[in-house]
């Protein structure tokens, strides 16, 4: 008898921001900055943030938008300022662990490059080609924001 398990969907997404790494770095590990950057105008936003970036730290984001609110969680597994991020990353559920709709695992490398930072990221794991393209969607529009932020423009 032979068994077939279904391929591991991953998507890679790379977006150029007029900063340091030191200072890219930082706005994703500090609750206050994720909260200008993450995020989609209209559609959703961060209420709230926690962060514990450490390996094994947690953190988890309260997330609201018109028709919902949802949790986004997960455990740092890697936290080597200012050049990589790895963490898992799970969706609707709540930040005392409990839900959600599987886990997937997310690096973000802070490149130096042209007087800038290259954030390089990758999400691994999905369970399905929606699930990936509507991650490699909203990730595009929050680098987007990101850069802005960082360059002094409020976007949320």
């Amino acid at each position: 008898m032979s068994t077939t398990t279904a391929p591991t969907l991953n998507l890679k997404v790379k977006k150029w921001i007029k900063a340091p790494p030191a200072r890219v770095f930082a706005a994703w590990t500090t609750p206050d900055q994720v909260r200008q950057w993450l995020g989609s105008k209209g559609k959703f936003t961060i209420a709230s943030a926690k962060i514990d970036a450490r390996p094994g730290g947690e953190y988890c984001f309260n997330a609201v938008s018109p028709e919902a609110e949802k949790v986004i969680r997960g455990t740092y597994r890697e936290v080597n300022p200012p050049k990589r991020l790895v963490f898992t990353w799970i969706s609707n559920s709540s930040c005392s662990g409990a839900g959600g709709l599987g886990e997937t695992l997310v690096t973000v490398d802070f490149v130096e490059l042209d007087g800038g930072t290259e954030v390089r990221l990758t999400h691994e794991l999905f369970t399905s080609a929606e699930s990936r393209d509507q991650h490699n969607a909203g990730w595009t529009v929050c680098l987007d924001n990101m850069a802005q932020v960082l360059a002094g423009v409020t976007v949320l």
